[in-house]
């Protein structure tokens, strides 16, 4: 097949390889759950040793591996994750062997780099599972399940070749692609649409990155609002700029207008510290009080009565049982009881608030939605729907009307209301220092976000952010009475199963992966990972993901601001790892500041 000039970089001439071997490489470690194992295919190429190859190979690489087909060539796309420098005697060498004679193979292996033709370059490489073919004078990249073949010859890929494979054109910057000096663009509305999660060991820069990609959001999806839920109080003073002219931040914190108060409870970055004087922040932090952008939170419950009618319910369990879908035969059972135990006995009207019934008839409601409940499939959108219709009978917790969405009663239910209101800014932070009453307000949050939207068809676009995940989403919940993880579980699972088709989207930030509920990891679509120093953590994200633990291994090399990107939706390519050099949001806020 020919090939159209400046599609390969032979790095002038210097850059001669083929494939020498290629199998499977398992992995095992052991989780609280069993035992965990991955298998992946590696490639081995054998590269002519070359000090320009090898520095250029330390740096993230794709190279293309010459494949004949039936139909002709073709060449099979590898991502280069480790290197080797391979000299032969240092295959007969051993450590039983006397001093004097291992010293004179080590001095004949020093001397022979870059001079001896005994000298070659092993290079780990892990497929793609992409094909690129010459069509037109275009190349045109595929889908490929084709096996390579021993012996043939490897290419590298070219910074513009790698540009078309990857990157989206006109797309969102989320980085500078390390190794070849251009920004990845993706499609920003596939991150958010698509959920996304941020796993890094604390100082590698999540919430500088979290806060950057949260710019890039809100300015490529005008319509989107933002709710952060803070528990460390770090988003307020990395957003400090956009809250100023877009944004709300709410506290159960009563700050009473300090900004010294409000400065001592959020988590500065030490950097940002050292180049800005402290009387710039808390004029900055001032005009915040000012404008009353700062304000309280509540975890009461108003007094109103939630206009939850009879006839609704009815309606979900009919769509049910007329969908003939999983679920549907239980439905239709708690359909007919409803309407023979409330509706024919008790006389109960359709259109009348479930709150204004009777005590006795409340319970007797409430004890067919239960038996439903537990008669259908755990993790089904239908029991998810009875749940949160049975917490809302038990809370009584009342509707808030948008035009009194932002009264001096704020409490979780409320804040849904306003999210989705006209009057609503882009960006929200919730800063809730205790991670129990952080958990109550986010489920209380969510649940009643996903009802308003299920029941007003609400086409806002809202995401969710979740920093500290394992605090909502534990593997092992160990619920208590006071704790709230069962009901955060419960919620943020429903909205990463449900949110997308209701335009709620969630992104998750946190440093613990294993510790996550692997239920919710399995919906994210868009992921970025840096350091995570535990074996078990990167396992867990090679094998909720579906990726390749050799890339993610790549990842205890990165430094802080690095980061691994896999998207299924976002990039040009489909799961294909890209390591790139986040913006540094800092130097945007410096600029306002």
């Amino acid at each position: 097949m020919g090939v159209a000039e400046g599609v390969f970089d032979d790095l002038g001439g210097k850059f001669e390889a083929r494939l020498r071997d290629h199998r499977i490489v398992t992995r095992t470690t052991r989780m609280r759950e069993g035992d965990l194992t991955i298998a992946n295919p590696i490639a081995v190429l054998e590269a002519k040793f070359d000090f320009n190859v090898l520095d250029r190979l330390h740096e993230p690489s794709f190279v293309g591996v010459e494949r004949t087909t039936s139909q002709g060539s073709t060449y099979l796309i590898y991502e280069v994750v480790a290197l080797r420098p391979t000299h032969f005697q240092m295959l007969g060498m051993d450590v039983a062997m006397p001093t004097v004679i291992r010293k004179e193979y080590l001095n004949v292996i020093e001397t022979s780099w870059g001079k001896s033709d005994e000298t070659w370059i092993d290079v780990i490489s892990i497929p793609t599972k992409y094909r690129m073919d010459l069509e037109g004078g275009e190349l045109k990249f595929s889908k490929a399940r084709l096996v390579p073949l021993i012996g043939s010859q490897v290419h590298l890929l070219s910074k513009e070749t790698v540009k078309g494979f990857l990157c989206v054109t006109g797309g969102a910057t989320v980085g500078s692609l390390i190794g070849f000096d251009m920004p990845l663009t993706v499609n920003i509305d596939s991150v958010v649409k698509y959920h996304a999660g941020i796993f890094g060991f604390t100082g590698s820069g999540k919430s500088n990155l979290t806060s950057y990609l949260i710019r890039e959001a809100i300015d490529g999806i005008p319509d989107l609002k933002v709710i952060i839920f803070d528990v460390a109080g770090e988003y307020s003073i990395h957003l400090l700029d956009r809250l100023e002219s877009n944004g709300m931040i709410f506290s159960t914190e009563s700050f009473e207008g300090s900004v010294e108060d409000f400065l001592n409870s959020q988590a500065i970055p030490e950097t940002l510290q050292e180049k800005v004087k402290e009387d710039v922040l808390q004029g900055k932090v001032k005009a915040l009080f000012d404008k009353g952008i700062i304000q309280r939170i509540s975890l009461g419950l108003p007094a109103e009565a939630t206009n939850i009618t009879l006839g609704y319910i009815l309606s979900i369990l009919q769509k049910v049982s007329d969908d003939k879908g999983s679920g549907a035969i239980q439905a239709s059972i708690a359909l007919n009881k409803i309407v023979k135990e409330l509706q024919t006995k008790k006389g109960c009207d359709a259109k009348a608030d479930v709150m204004t019934f009777k005590e006795e008839d409340k319970e007797s409601l409430k004890e067919i939605l239960g038996e439903l409940s537990g008669s259908v499939h755990g993790m089904s959108s239908l029991k998810l729907d009875i749940t949160a219709l049975i917490e809302q009978i038990d809370s009584g917790v009342g509707e808030i009307k948008e035009n009194e969405a932002k009264s001096a009663f704020m409490n979780p239910e409320a804040l849904s209301s306003f999210i989705l209101s006209e009057e609503s800014p882009q960006i929200n932070i919730v800063y809730i220092p205790e991670p129990d009453e952080l958990r109550q307000a986010a489920s209380r949050f969510i649940t009643r976000l996903l009802f308003l939207k299920k029941r007003k068809g609400a086409r806002k676009k809202v995401l969710v952010i979740l920093d500290e995940a394992q605090e909502f989403i534990p593997s092992d919940p160990r619920p208590t009475k006071d704790n709230f993880t069962e009901q955060s579980n419960r919620a943020v699972e429903a909205l990463l199963r449900q949110g997308r088709k209701y335009r709620a989207h969630c992104w998750l930030g946190t440093q613990r992966v294993a510790h996550l509920n692997v239920n919710a990891l399995q919906q994210l679509h868009s992921y970025f990972v840096s350091t995570l120093p535990r074996f078990y953590d990167r396992m867990v994200i090679a094998d909720a993901f579906g990726s390749s633990y050799d890339a993610i291994e790549k990842t205890t090399e990165l430094e802080t601001g690095q980061w691994l990107f896999v998207s299924y939706k976002a990039t040009r390519q489909k799961n294909v790892p890209a390591f790139i050099q986040a913006p540094d949001n800092e130097e945007i806020l410096l600029k306002y500041l």
